[in-house]
């Protein structure tokens, strides 16, 4: 078996009272929205985010805006420069959150001992 997490950015025209929708016309975004004849989609390049237990994405932020370049031509190497700001980002979260895990499970062994 293969893994992969896929982001896209979904879009619904649903109803709050269309009861016919898989999430009951609450509207609350979920994998449910695929099978949805509501729910369309687009890609989102270049994004870094936060999802929530259910997987959406709580916080995010994508290479638009006002981090476009003013010389079209050197879009590539900015979105470059993006890509590489953001895996160091996660690596960082990621030891960052490991060292706080180990001071914890430090201080419940010891709490545990006395």
């Amino acid at each position: 078996m293969r893994m992969e997490h896929l982001l896209i950015e979904g879009f619904c025209d649903g109803r709050k009272t269309d009861m016919k929708c898989p999430c009951k016309g609450s509207l609350e975004w979920g994998v449910h929205c695929i099978k949805c004849s509501k729910f369309s989609y687009t890609f989102c390049p270049n994004e870094i985010a936060l999802s929530d237990a259910n997987g959406v994405v709580q916080k995010w932020i994508g290479f638009g805006g006002e981090m476009e370049p003013c010389d079209w031509d050197k879009r590539e190497k900015y979105i470059a420069v993006w890509n590489k700001i953001c895996k160091k980002k996660i690596t960082e979260a990621f030891t960052d959150f490991m060292e706080r895990k180990q001071k914890i499970m430090k201080r419940i062994t010891k709490n545990t001992k006395m």
